[in-house]
């Protein structure tokens, strides 16, 4: 795994990674890939967003592919996972990745959520893979102690 260069945003550094593909399962009409990115999870707040270029290094889809972070994993060797679905070439080509494939994924990218000064009751809603955010916000409000409340879905058979 190699970083670039970081960059100016809201402070934090964002990194440019060589990362490895630790999975990619299909979870209902989307898809869900995790990733080695260790300097992008250890950099990560709730609200940002990964950019990832797709394929691979002879491929004339020049513009990188933006999507929500779902999860981070710093205690696991630095994973991070966002949820997708296929929409295009660029997309379908993700999907097609397999375990220890690499692909070039830079972030934390975007201006995280603002998190509350005093604990509050909060409602967040979401749709599809658009709710990918909200759940690190939900987990990172649980363990400061800003918010409190528990998550539910609409779909059927999702907790």
């Amino acid at each position: 795994m190699t970083a670039g260069p970081p960059s100016q945003g809201d402070g934090r550094s964002q990194v440019q990674v060589s990362g490895t593909v630790l999975n990619v399962r299909q979870v209902d009409a989307y898809y869900a890939m995790t990733v080695v990115a260790p300097g992008i999870a250890a950099r990560f707040r709730p609200g940002q967003f990964v950019a990832v270029a797709v394929g691979g290094p002879e491929t004339s889809m020049l513009l990188r592919r933006a999507f929500s972070i779902h999860g981070v994993r710093p205690d696991h060797g630095g994973t991070v996972e966002f949820v997708f679905a296929t929409v295009g070439p660029g997309t379908r080509w993700l999907a097609e990745r397999r375990t220890r494939d690499m692909i070039d994924i830079a972030g934390p990218l975007g201006r995280p959520f603002p998190m509350p000064r005093d604990a509050v009751s909060c409602l967040l809603v979401g749709g599809g893979y658009g709710s990918a955010p909200l759940f690190p916000l939900a987990d990172r409000g649980r363990l400061d102690g800003s918010a409190r409340g528990d998550h539910r879905s609409a779909q059927p058979g999702h907790p």
